[in-house]
């Protein structure tokens, strides 16, 4: 859940709290302030990593206190929840350390993690766009070396070496999470 998301929360979360889902949370204006602390004191690629993640804490934090939705630490448990992922990645971290690592990895890594084999992202967006419409359907390998895109740069070799497929859906509406949800709308990313 894209920390883009912070102004849209009620509607999505009221979807989301009548699904058995996992929520990894992005880092939205507390990463912001990460990435400000950052370049104002040229802290390292693995402080700043690590103080994202626990900015991800602190929107999941909020998410669950807005929502209900309880929220923890652990991978295993019962769902709907929002996960936590900073104690988790402390001690388990294979991801690079720096800014092309957003929630969007770190989701897909987690739910790599749990063996699943699809992926929603929701977002402020309706999907990824290229040539200034929203694609339907689009191979990983298309997105690696564009840079950044509604997805962080990492995700499309995660998607690869996992086998996962992820859909980038709009977060900004009941209908359209409940269609990421279901499957339909925003952009499905296939793994080749």
């Amino acid at each position: 859940m894209g920390g883009s998301l912070m102004g849209h929360l009620g509607e999505t979360l009221r979807v989301l709290r009548e699904h058995e889902v996992l929520i990894v949370p992005g880092g939205g204006v507390f990463a912001e302030e990460v990435r400000r602390a950052y370049r104002e004191h040229n802290l390292s690629e693995r402080a700043a990593h690590f103080m994202a993640i626990a900015a991800m804490d602190a929107y999941g934090e909020l998410i669950s206190d807005l929502s209900g939705v309880p929220a923890r630490s652990e991978l295993r448990g019962t769902l709907p929840a929002v996960l936590l992922p900073y104690t988790l990645l402390r001690m388990l971290d294979p991801l690079p350390h720096s800014w092309c690592i957003t929630g969007d990895s770190i989701a897909c890594y987690i739910a790599h993690l749990l063996g699943e084999k699809e992926l929603l992202i929701l977002t402020d967006v309706p999907g990824v766009v290229l040539g200034g419409r929203v694609v339907e359907r689009i191979e990983a390998s298309e997105l690696l070396g564009m840079g950044e895109t509604c997805v962080d740069p990492c995700l499309p070799g995660l998607l690869i070496e996992y086998g996962m497929r992820c859909r980038v859906a709009d977060g900004r509406s009941a209908s359209s999470t409940r269609a990421g949800i279901e499957g339909r709308g925003g952009t499905l990313i296939e793994p080749r």
